[in-house]
């Protein structure tokens, strides 16, 4: 199992022209965008698994507790997600917290 602690909020302010606004962006938000969007989630057995994970991550309080096989798959959703250079590193928090996921046993 994987535990990872979940960072604060990220505002994540326009770049390049510096137009728009910005916006305040949660860990469960963050997660939940790209586990909904994984275009390679194609069975039964992947959509429960990403059900499970919007599960823990709505039941988190400070950590999300994760199957290893359900850490994997966020990883996977969470590298196909595609952002302008500019944005991510706004967001390297994110990733920086899921990186540093700790091991516990059952």
């Amino acid at each position: 199992m994987k535990v990872i602690e979940v960072p604060a909020a990220v505002t994540v302010k326009p770049v390049g022209d510096g137009k728009g606004e910005s916006k305040e962006i949660p860990f469960k938000e963050f997660v939940g965008v790209h586990i909904d969007t994984y275009a390679q989630a194609k069975t039964p057995k992947q959509f429960r698994q990403l059900a499970k994970i919007h599960d823990a991550l709505e039941a988190a309080n400070g950590t999300v507790t994760l199957e290893d096989a359900d850490y994997e798959l966020m990883k996977a959703a969470l590298e196909e997600g595609k952002y302008f250079p500019g944005i991510s590193r706004q967001l390297i928090t994110y990733y920086d917290a899921i990186d540093k996921a700790q091991d516990v046993k059952k």
